[in-house]
């Protein structure tokens, strides 16, 4: 048998664009799941302003050993508040998707009961 029928007999359409905007659009979040993307989107702004708030010395004065003549954004802040918001968030979000399944769970009980 030829490798390209094989190909055509085995192969399946891609799903139409209306089909997988159906699939997205009925998946409801819950409240858990709508803090998780405010937290996320709120810490996101956050550690640009604490980045600005706290910056990091860029170079020391050469008179003053203990003064800042350059200071410059404190990336490593801002990616350590990314970060611990994006932990945070995901913790959220996962908790409200058991909350969703279980809640699947529990009406699948009750339809059989």
């Amino acid at each position: 048998m030829n490798m390209f029928d094989e190909i055509d007999q085995l192969k399946i359409d891609l799903p139409k664009i209306k089909t997988i905007q159906r699939k997205v659009n009925k998946y409801h979040y819950n409240i858990y799941q709508k803090i998780a993307f405010i937290i996320l989107i709120g810490f996101f702004f956050l550690g640009i302003i604490f980045g600005n708030l706290f910056p990091v010395c860029g170079s020391s004065s050469s008179f003053y050993a203990g003064t800042c003549s350059v200071t410059e954004f404190n990336v490593t802040l801002m990616l350590i508040v990314w970060f611990s918001s994006f932990i945070l968030s995901l913790f959220i979000f996962g908790m409200g998707h058991i909350i969703v399944v279980l809640d699947k769970i529990c009406d699948e009980i009750q339809k059989i009961h």
